[in-house]
């Protein structure tokens, strides 16, 4: 794939907005209603074989009408070429990455509001659904100023999928950054509630400080018995007491 290519034959490639271990993101025009949406293409490289396909069918059906001001809801899913990809909302404003360091007290509070009201929403499903990336780059802010989680309802199995096809170009250390302490245990596979919280928490430290709570190693650290560290005083008892509490779950 390349710029200015046609995918599928609808969609022009504009420009790469990013690549993950398992997928990139693009910035194209529909070229039916010359509207920019984002485009998430998974297994670029590779493409996947008819169960992995079929994997993704059930797994996305599941989300396909999940309508949450804090959650960006796919407008279409489709393959091409063996590729399963989603057509998403173009934000302008992209994901909280590029912010990371640089949120005040206000901004992480509606952050934690708004992100926290869309998994609240993800977690009341039945079955609950469980996001297992919470990080920077899976939080974008909208048109509206609003915070909108991305990336939700690619499950364990979807990412099994995945890390079965995709070449070592694709290949990546992972989020680990934020993954809680029972991530690390014999249970790490079994996604639980709680696991996205700490992820939030995680998230909210690091667009405070700059740095993830326990660096590139997350809560394998917080399991070996590391202390969790606090942000600075010059921010409100009360944010201090819910971070902590959430990296504590």
């Amino acid at each position: 794939m390349a710029e200015y290519k046609i995918f599928h034959g609808r969609y022009t490639l504009l420009r790469l907005l990013g690549r993950g271990s398992f997928a990139e993101v693009w910035l194209a025009t529909d070229i039916k209603t010359n509207i920019d949406v984002a485009l998430k293409i998974y297994a670029p490289a590779t493409g996947l074989d008819d169960e992995g396909l079929n994997v993704f069918a059930r797994e996305f059906a599941i989300v396909a009408n999940v309508q949450h001001k804090n959650l960006l809801t796919a407008l279409h899913y489709d393959t091409c070429d063996r590729k399963p990809y989603l057509v998403l909302p173009y934000c302008q404003n992209g994901s909280v990455q590029k912010r990371i360091g640089l949120f005040e007290e206000s901004d992480i509070w509606q952050f934690l509001h708004d992100i926290a009201s869309g998994l609240d929403f993800l977690h009341s499903m039945n079955p609950p659904i469980i996001h297992q990336d919470i990080k920077p780059d899976n939080v974008l802010q909208n048109d509206n100023g609003d915070y909108t989680l991305t990336d939700f309802g690619v499950s364990s199995h979807c990412k099994s999928v995945l890390r079965r096809s995709v070449s070592d170009a694709y290949a990546s250390a992972g989020t680990m950054a934020y993954m809680a302490p029972e991530r690390f245990g014999a249970h790490g596979n079994t996604p639980i509630m709680a696991s996205d919280i700490y992820s939030l928490a995680a998230t909210a430290f690091e667009l405070l400080t700059g740095d993830a709570p326990f660096g590139n190693d997350g809560g394998l650290l917080q399991k070996k018995g590391a202390d969790i560290p606090q942000i600075d005083e010059k921010y409100s008892r009360d944010l201090r007491k819910v971070l902590n509490q959430c990296l504590n779950v």
